[in-house]
């Protein structure tokens, strides 16, 4: 009987660290994390990445895995390079940036389609600068994300906790399970 009541306790720790580790999984793919077990899309097929690499750097990949937004990039109709991204919004038709030039201005760039027809079931798509007032109109009809790169090494290492503690239970269970037969 104890034994029962010693491996339940093991396997409702276990399903307690794969729930939380699940949680945190999806929390992180709006700062770039990767994720795994979660099916969020944004739209034009989108994907938030952060590269760890020293400088770290934000960028949205498109659907094929190449970088459409990111540090340095300039558009056709815009009038500066990016320097530093500090956010991003979306909802099912469009997404807005919020990023800095060279100078350290904030700016606001809005995506809109070419009229490029793909093979891919997105269109193309590019950005264009809008003033502040023009952000402040429409930004309520967005779900808005700022990042914070703290926050997402945060969640890399919370998640790396979960994984190690899931191994680490896993191996107690099962090594217990050996003994016990």
């Amino acid at each position: 009987m104890k034994n029962v009541m010693k491996y339940s306790g093991f396997g409702v720790l276990f399903l307690v660290l794969v729930l939380s580790y699940l949680r945190y999984d999806k929390t992180g793919y709006y700062y770039g994390v990767e994720c795994r077990f979660c099916n969020k899309n944004m739209p034009y097929g989108l994907t938030p990445k952060i590269n760890f690499d020293y400088p770290q750097s934000f960028c949205l990949l498109d659907e094929d895995g190449f970088e459409l937004v990111g540090i340095g990039f300039r558009y056709k109709q815009s009038s500066f390079r990016i320097k530093n991204f500090l956010g991003y919004a979306y909802n099912d038709t469009s997404v807005l940036l919020k990023c800095t030039d060279s100078l350290n201005n904030i700016k606001y760039l809005v995506s809109y389609e070419t009229g490029y027809n793909r093979i891919k079931r997105h269109p193309d798509i590019s950005f264009k600068d809008i003033d502040n007032d023009e952000y402040n109109k429409i930004k309520d009809n967005y779900q808005c994300i700022e990042i914070d790169e703290e926050k997402a090494n945060t969640i890399r290492f919370i998640k790396f906790l979960y994984i190690v503690g899931i191994l680490l239970l896993l191996f107690i269970i099962v090594r217990k399970l050996l003994r016990f037969t």
